[in-house]
Order: structure tokens, then C-alpha cells, then sequence
């Protein structure tokens, strides 16, 4: 077996065999240091997540209990109203005084429903069997019912009894659990998140009601809808028995939560792993301290994994290009010390052809060096022959050299960008690494793509590399935001129709910092296209010399500052037809709006001209 190995060895020039040799040590370490370079990047990366994660749990936990101290301090409020007091304080009230303080209590239950649209419903159930309250729609007090009014029946209402003079909160409840009548027709049946507390009054030391005041579940929903993580994914709050209070999918309200068995009960923040109809998720739940809810966050397994595949790609093209380079490199550092080995043994066969006096140059490898200087020790008889050939040799070389550099081509510019690159991540210079790639993509689109049009996000995905390289040179002095419908991102628009505008406010503009927004809009088939800038305005007189020109035919000479817009309009004007162009509007010294329309026009057949 040693000797096929060392036959097949032998069949390779020594030049092969220190090239894999070497590659093959380059790749090891490289291999190991781009898992190394993976495992550390997904940690990071899941260690964002959480971070990320737990910061929309505390802004959620900040959310409720702002929402419930401020339901507990209306309860308060409420509680020492002058006719509130009376009502408690008579046990026993005629019906003439319970009208009375009905009236007056249920005006200041409209104004609280009125003035705190949250609130659902406000009730008074007294322990005598006296109720006072309802919802802005239906006014549902009594004073014959007594206790066979529904409520008093409810295990609630002996939980509420049980916790005075503690408030409870209590979620899965439904506008129809407090009243004693039926819904009128057009009106929701609205989940409620409960706010029970026994109360006395002022001068009294036994319970005299229940108060409850009810929060539509909805006001919860829209507190923390918003820090959704995933469109697919959901949001739920769970109280400490388990059943689901609020939570984005609505129809769950109510049910026990399907997960509860699976939640540590002594963990206040952790995450584990499941599926919901099929679909692979991630459950990630934080407790609320003061409460016990559970704030529950499922994430399909989708939304992690995209990013995580991103990375992997993005390590794979690291090490087919590392691969790339150490090819090269590694044949070109081969070369070099080949150099003399392979002059000594041309030289040889040139002596074994006859040609004595050939004379080599001095290698700067020792060993090599020393037998090169035996055999130029027996050659020095013609050692003009030898310099004439070296001289010829290295004049080859120059004019291959000098061939090379004049094929400098899209190719080399871009290879030469991605050098430049991953020199900066080698440096850690992050910011020129950043610069570099924006730059890439803004030529790469000049070089590869000759068509007229593309896409209105293509168009702002190029103006955004644009920004990010001024930015870099002005120093992150320019916010540029966005606000263009998903709607419209596939029509169709002039290439680099936007950048002019850009540019104009940022090497124009009174002050290199400040905003630039890009919007869009349709109207009428058209697509109105804005950009504006707060980075300082033009004179009135500036504004309606430049859009003077727009409107002539031939606008003659134009300053710095308006030809770009000048050549975009005409432009637009040559593509769709006369009607279409740009105007511009601004106020001196504050802001410019540079609005371009264009027909609307999705898909290909915005190549046709107008």
C-alpha cells in the first residue's frame, strides 16, 4: 500500500505536490475556523433573538400594567364619588332613592365610558341585591331583582367576596356574563379583562358591593399587537390559572392554554420548541412579576431559520472564494520558488544538449543557490548567450504584464471591490466593508444590466446604496426613510431616475445633514414619485426659474444644480410622452420637494416607449 501511494506521489511534478500539500494544510485551518466563525455567529445571533425578545416582553409588561394601574386608579376615582358613597351607605334604599342615585350614578358611568373608550362596561353589585351599571349601549340596574340578578350566581362574584378588600383581575369573560338581559341585535358580545374589588363605604368596616369595571380585550390586543414578531406567528396572555385572556388569535380567548404542561412553573422567561397545525414553531413566554400572566410569543421555526440559512450561505461563499484565492495564491507563491529549480533544470538540458557556458542567475533558496553556482562554475564560457536569453525572458514578461493590465475589464473592478472588502474585514473596518459592497452594487447594474427600466425597489434599493456611501463621506449626517406602498414596489421606473434628486439634496442642500424621504403614490393611473429633503430650501425666485426650464423645450445652459434634474425630466419626457415630468416645490431656507410623475405601469411592458 506505501509503495502505490508513493507511485502515485511520483507521478505529480513537485510543483503539484507542495501546491496540495499546501492547500491541503489551508483548507484544514480554514475549515475548522469557518465552523468556528458559524457556531459563534449563530450564539450571537440567538443570543440577539432573546435579547430582542425580552425587550418586547418588558414593553408588552410596561404596556399592561400602565393600562392596569390606570383601570385601578379610575376604580379609586370612581369609588369616592359623592352619590357612589350615598349608595353604600344605605343598605336598604327606597325605590324613589335608588332612582335617584341611579340617575346620577349611571350619568357619571356614561362620562367614564364616554371619556375612556377601553373601558366596555362599569357595574356596582351591591350586597344587598341592588345593581347599578351597564355598557354605553344598555343600562341594566335594578333594585327588584335582588340577588337573583345572573352575576351574584357566578363563582366570580364569591372569588371577588373572598379577595376584599384586595382587587382581582380576571380575564375569559364576555360582555353577556355581567348583564341580565340579552345583547340588542348589532352590538358585539366583547371579550373583557375584568377589574373586581369589594368596596365600603367611607365610614363602614364590612363590604357593602362589588365594583367592576371591564376593559374591552381589543385595548389590550392593540398594547402589544404591534411588537408581533411574525406576521404567522401570535401573541397571548395567560392568567395564573392557565386560561387565555387576550391574545391575537381571538377564537382561543377563553380556552386553556394548550402549552400550560409545558411551562416551567418556577421560570420567569424561557422558550421551547413545538407546532401549531402542522407548522413547526418556537414558544418563547416571559411572567409577568406583579400579576403572574404569562405573556406567550409563538414564532414559526421559519422566521429563525431564514436568517440562520442566510448565514450559512453567506459562510459557504466565504469558503469557496477563500478556496478561490488560496488556489491562486498558493500557485503564484509556488511559482516563486520554483523559479530557480526550474531554470537549473532547463539549463541542464540545454547543457545536455550541447549548449555549454549556459549561466543561471543566483537563486535566494541556499540549496538550490549552491548547486546553480556549481553549474554556472562549469558554464562560464558563455555566459553572453545566457544574459541575452534572461534579458529576453524578462522582456516577456513585461509585455505579458503589460497585456494583463490593459484587459482590465467590469470583472477585474468587481474582483478587485471584493479584495479591497475582505482586506477591511481583516482590518475590522466594518464602515469600509459596508462602503465597498454599496459600491459594488451600484456598478454592477451600470455594467451587467443595459436596459432602460427596472423596478421601483430596485430603484430604491440603488438610491440606499447611494445614501450609505455619502453617509460615510458626510459622517451619518443624512436619515433616509421610506414610504412607498408594498404595492408599488414592482412597477416599473426609469433607471437612476430617483438618485439625481438625492444627490441634489445632499451636495446642494444649505446643510449636508437632516432628512430625505422618498414616497409614492398613485392617482389616476399615474404614479406620483416625491422626494423630499429638510436639508434647506431654495428661494422662490430659484423655484420657478427651475421649473421655467422644465417646461421649455430646450432649456439651454443649467446650473449645477438643475441639470441632473433637467436631464430626468427630459428623460421622462422622451419615454412616456410630454405630459409627464418634474416640477419642484420648496420653501427658503427649510425644505424642497423634487416630484416626478409617471404613467403606472407594472410588469415588461414598461420597455415599450410611450
Amino acid at each position: 500500500m506505501a509503495r502505490r501511494g508513493r507511485w502515485r506521489l511520483a507521478g505529480f511534478s513537485l510543483k503539484a505536490q507542495l501546491i496540495l500539500s499546501f492547500m491541503a494544510v489551508t483548507l484544514l485551518v480554514l475549515a475548522i475556523s469557518s465552523y468556528y466563525s458559524y457556531t459563534k455567529t449563530l450564539a450571537l445571533f440567538r443570543n440577539k433573538t432573546q435579547e430582542t425578545t425580552m425587550a418586547q416582553f418588558r414593553q408588552i409588561e410596561l404596556n399592561t400594567l400602565t393600562l392596569l394601574r390606570e383601570v385601578d386608579k379610575l376604580s379609586n376615582t370612581f369609588l369616592l364619588e359623592t352619590k357612589v358613597q350615598a349608595f353604600l351607605q344605605n343598605a336598604k334604599p327606597t325605590n324613589l332613592e335608588f332612582i335617584g342615585l341611579e340617575r346620577d350614578i349611571t350619568e357619571r358611568i356614561i362620562q367614564y365610558l364616554t371619556n375612556y373608550d377601553y373601558l366596555d362596561s362599569i357595574y356596582i353589585f351591591g350586597d344587598n341585591g341592588s345593581v347599578i351599571g351597564g355598557t354605553l349601549a344598555q343600562n341594566q340596574s335594578t333594585n327588584t331583582l335582588g340577588k337573583q340578578y345572573p352575576f351574584y350566581g357566578t363563582p366570580l362574584y364569591a372569588k371577588a367576596k373572598a379577595s376584599f378588600p384586595q382587587p382581582i383581575w380576571q380575564g375569559g369573560m364576555t360582555t353577556i356574563d355581567f348583564m341580565r338581559s340579552a345583547i340588542p341585535v348589532g352590538l358585539t358580545n366583547a371579550h373583557l379583562i375584568s377589574s373586581l374589588r369589594g368596596i365600603r363605604w367611607i365610614g363602614g368596616s364590612r363590604m357593602n358591593a362589588i365594583l367592576v369595571f371591564n376593559v374591552n380585550e381589543r385595548y389590550f390586543q392593540s398594547s402589544y399587537g404591534s411588537l408581533q414578531s411574525s406576521p404567522d406567528g401570535s401573541l397571548t396572555i395567560v392568567d395564573g390559572a392557565g386560561t387565555i385572556i387576550s391574545s391575537t388569535l381571538t377564537d382561543t380567548i377563553g380556552e386553556a392554554y394548550r402549552f400550560n404542561g409545558d411551562i416551567a412553573a418556577d421560570r420567569r422567561f424561557g422558550s421551547f420548541s413545538s407546532s401549531r397545525g402542522g407548522t413547526p414553531e418556537q414558544v418563547i413566554y416571559y411572567r409577568m412579576a406583579d400579576t403572574g400572566w404569562l405573556f406567550v410569543n409563538e414564532v414559526p421555526t421559519a422566521h429563525f431559520t431564514r436568517d440562520v440559512v442566510a448565514i450559512q450561505r453567506f459562510i459557504a461563499a466565504v469558503f469557496l472564494l477563500s478556496l478561490l484565492l488560496i488556489v491562486i495564491f498558493s500557485s503564484l507563491w509556488m511559482n516563486r520558488i520554483m523559479k530557480s529549480l526550474q531554470l537549473l533544470v532547463k539549463g541542464m538540458k540545454h547543457v545536455g544538449r550541447g549548449k555549454i557556458g549556459l549561466t543561471l542567475e543566483q537563486a535566494s533558496n541556499k540549496e538550490i543557490g549552491q548547486l546553480i553556482a556549481q553549474f554556472n562554475s562549469m558554464s562560464t564560457g558563455i555566459l553572453e548567450l545566457m544574459q541575452q536569453n534572461e534579458e529576453a525572458e524578462k522582456q516577456k514578461r513585461q509585455l505579458e504584464m503589460e497585456a494583463l493590465q490593459a484587459q482590465i475589464n467590469p470583472h477585474f473592478l468587481f474582483n478587485t471591490l471584493n479584495t479591497v472588502k475582505w482586506m477591511a474585514a481583516v482590518a475590522d473596518a466594518p464602515n469600509i466593508m459596508a462602503c465597498m459592497t454599496s459600491l459594488g452594487s451600484m456598478l454592477r447594474p451600470i455594467y451587467y444590466d443595459p436596459s432602460p427600466m427596472w423596478s421601483i425597489r430596485e430603484e430604491i434599493e440603488w438610491v440606499k446604496h447611494y445614501v450609505n456611501i455619502m453617509n460615510y463621506r458626510y459622517g451619518d449626517e443624512i436619515r433616509f426613510e421610506i414610504d412607498v406602498p408594498d404595492r408599488l414596489l414592482s412597477c416599473r421606473t426609469l433607471r437612476f431616475m430617483i438618485q439625481p434628486s438625492v444627490e441634489n439634496a445632499i451636495i446642494h442642500g444649505e446643510s449636508r445633514k437632516g432628512l430625505i424621504r422618498l414616497s409614492a403614490e398613485e392617482a389616476g393611473g399615474d404614479l406620483t414619485i416625491v422626494v423630499f429633503d429638510t436639508c434647506g430650501g431654495m428661494a422662490p425666485e430659484k423655484v420657478e426659474e427651475l421649473n421655467a426650464k422644465f417646461r421649455l423645450t430646450d432649456a439651454g445652459e443649467q446650473t449645477s444644480k438643475g441639470i441632473g434634474l433637467y436631464n430626468v425630466h427630459k428623460r421622462i419626457r422622451l419615454h412616456y410622452g410630454e405630459q409627464y415630468g418634474i416640477r419642484v416645490q420648496s420653501t427658503e431656507h427649510a425644505d424642497t420637494s423634487v416630484i416626478m410623475r409617471i404613467p403606472n405601469i407594472p410588469g415588461a411592458a414598461a420597455n415599450q416607449p410611450a
